[in-house]
This record gives structure tokens, C-alpha cells and sequence, in this order.
């Protein structure tokens, strides 16, 4: 069965508000950046539209201190133990080679000594930054559409996995066995394109511009009470002192 792939435009259009701008790109170390503002007007643009100055830049990773923020948990994808107290939140973006490295280098440290142990709770949330990366929102898409089959976890590492592309999406739901027709109406309906908007919004409101950033603090009901962020990729070290801070 083929299986078309998804649209162009990844964001409901009513939702959509879109400034001609030029776009920068220059070269970073440990995180994909965006200069746009965080406040004010917040709204994404759609692919394929000229759309905010993205620009990639050279810093450290540090921890910053918030003050009382949270972060909704409903309905994001999830590794390790519903009791588990301590939450690390990732916000990524499929075409992000500092996410690649956080996903095949960072996370596996992390969940055999916190996730698997039942200390800590992953937490995944998409933050394309569709004006460098093309196909940032379209795999974001493709893996909302295999989580609503219960296979989230294995789209997101196969597309982590591969160089992304268009007919990427429908070979990886065979390999899955997925219901093929249930994804192809997936990858064109505008639920996981909400739910990756509001994602996008999340961030902005934590001031998070780039990707990977990461959120730890302490679990309450369905929201994430945080106590720090990292705009960056941090070290498996810096990610054991917010941990080992919280289990005090």
C-alpha cells in the first residue's frame, strides 16, 4: 500500500502567523538554535513560508535557575515508572545532529541508571525548528502517528537512525507493521500538528530556543515542577547533580 507522505504545512493555518525575515546559519557546538524572540509573537510559521532568522551559535551549556515554572505532561510520550517523583523533560527536534547525539549517547546513560531503576520519568516534547530543518516537523508527525499505534518509541529511534526524508515515513510503518491506512490518515490530520504546536509554545514560554533542552524537576500530578533548565546538551554529570539534587 502506498502511503502518502505528510503535507507541507505541519501547523493548523489559523494558527499560523508568518513574517518575511532572512535566514542566518551559521556554525554551533552543542546545541541547534534559534534567535527568534521567545515572547510577544510566538506563533511558528509554516514550512515552506519565509520564516523567522534561525541562527546557529558557539555557547556553553549551562544550568539555568527558574523560579516556579512547570511543564504539562499530558499526553507527551514517556519512559520509565508512572510513581516515579523526578522528571527530566527533553525538548528535540528529529534533524538536530546534537539530538541524534543525545538520543544514541546521553539517554542510554540515563536510563539505566535513573529510568530503569524507577528514579526518574523521560519525558519527550517536539521543538522542530522548521526554518533550518526541513524535515524536523514532518518526522515529529510521523512518530505522533506511531505512538497513536503504541509505537512511538521505535519511530523515534528508527528516525533518529536514518537520514530523513519524505518516503522515509511509509517504509519505517511497514517495517513496523503498522496499520498502513490508519497512518497514511495520520500523517495528513491536524491532531499531532496541535499537539507538536503546543509543544512549540511550552518551550517559548520557558524561554527555550534551541534544541536539546532540558527540564528537571520534580513530578506533581500530570505537570513537571522544574527546578532547572539546560540549553544544550549538558553532561551525564551535570544531569546527576540536578538529579541527585532532587533525591535529597
Amino acid at each position: 500500500m502506498n502511503i502518502k507522505p505528510p503535507a507541507l504545512s505541519w501547523i493548523p493555518a489559523r494558527a499560523v502567523g508568518v513574517s518575511t525575515t532572512v535566514l542566518a546559519i551559521s556554525a554551533l557546538l552543542t546545541a541547534c538554535t534559534s534567535s527568534a524572540p521567545v515572547a510577544g509573537n510566538s506563533r511558528m510559521p509554516e514550512r515552506g513560508a519565509s520564516a523567522s532568522s534561525m541562527v546557529q551559535k558557539d555557547s556553553p551549556v549551562n544550568a539555568v535557575e527558574l523560579s516556579t515554572p512547570s511543564v504539562n505532561l499530558d499526553g507527551s510520550p514517556t519512559l520509565g515508572s508512572d510513581a516515579a517523583k523526578i522528571g527530566i523533560v527533553e525538548f528535540s527536534d528529529y534533524e538536530c545532529p546534537y539530538c541524534r547525539t543525545s538520543q544514541t549517547k546521553l539517554l542510554p546513560q540515563v536510563k539505566k541508571e535513573y529510568i530503569d531503576t524507577g528514579v526518574v520519568r523521560y519525558v519527550h516534547k517536539d521543538y522542530p525548528l522548521v526554518s533550518i530543518h526541513s524535515q524536523a516537523a514532518p518526522a515529529a508527525i510521523a512518530a505522533a502517528c506511531a505512538g497513536s499505534q503504541g509505537r512511538f518509541w521505535d519511530m523515534h529511534e528508527a528516525l533518529f537512525a536514518n537520514p530523513l526524508r519524505d518516503a522515509l515515513y511509509p517504509e519505517l510503518a511497514r517495517k513496523l507493521k503498522l496499520d498502513e491506512q490508519r497512518f497514511s490518515a495520520c500523517l495528513n490530520d491536524v491532531a499531532p500538528r496541535q499537539a507538536i504546536y503546543r509543544d512549540v509554545q511550552e518551550a517559548r514560554r520557558l524561554g527555550i530556543s534551541g534544541t536539546p533542552s532540558f527540564v528537571v524537576g520534580r513530578i506533581e500530578g500530570n505537570k513537571l515542577i522544574a527546578t532547572g533548565v539546560s540549553k544544550g546538551m549538558p553532561s551525564f554529570e551535570a544531569i546527576i547533580q540536578q538529579v541527585e539534587a532532587l533525591r535529597k
